[in-house]
């Protein structure tokens, strides 16, 4: 369990303190890529930390449409702020996209060892608020605008940490407009049309520059 380890959740501990609160090795399940680690609905009754691999959460309507919200890497957590909540059933499916194992904490010894460890609580605050902010600002990308402007203010987010203005898309079309609710054919236009106003310049594979 590297991974859990590493975990935002035991950050400034050191492996003997968190096998002393966890106090057994933890249940560690292993899962192939496209196989359902959690169903859209199922209670969610322990808490899910990646231990190694990828894994993705998709939401589904009543109609089938589906949308990606989000890749956890490890060793992420998997929807903490739902294992406290008064309806805490999962609001998403969750597939593995990698070879993955992943950590579950049952809810009741997660409240023990927050309780037996202030730093352990307060990195579960931490993780919770940060979790809140990446959700607001998806739900915005999806919420306001055309996809033009959905894709060109989600370009402006890849190109905040480089120089240059230079980004890679992290995803393929597909999964990139399953990100945004639209089709691929839909997602590939706005693409073009935004090369094509001198927006963005494609460099080669998913590597583009923003222009403006």
């Amino acid at each position: 369990m590297e991974g859990l380890y590493q975990s935002l959740l035991f950050e400034g501990l050191d492996q003997h303190t968190i096998d002393c609160l966890l106090g057994y090795n933890g249940r560690v399940r292993k899962y192939s890529p496209g196989e359902l680690v959690a169903l859209q609905g199922d209670v969610y009754k322990a808490l899910l930390i990646v231990d190694k691999g990828l894994l993705r959460t998709e939401m589904t309507n009543a109609e089938g449409s589906r949308v990606t919200l989000e890749e956890i890497i490890a060793p992420c957590a998997v929807a903490p702020a739902f294992i406290f909540a008064t309806n805490n059933c999962l609001p998403v499916s969750i597939f593995a996209v990698l070879p993955s194992s992943v950590v579950s904490i049952p809810k009741n010894k997660l409240t023990t060892i927050m309780h037996n460890d202030s730093k352990v609580l307060e990195n579960f605050l931490r993780i919770i608020s940060d979790r809140s902010r990446f959700l607001s600002e998806r739900l915005r990308l999806l919420s306001f605008g055309t996809i033009k402007s959905k894709l060109r203010s989600y370009f402006i987010e890849l190109t905040r940490d480089n120089d240059g203005g230079s980004f890679t898309i992290p995803h393929t079309h597909q999964e990139l407009a399953d990100i945004f609710g639209v089709t691929r054919p839909a997602l590939s236009r706005a693409i073009r049309q935004l090369e094509d106003s001198g927006i963005i310049r494609r460099k080669g594979g998913r590597r583009y520059e923003l222009l403006q």
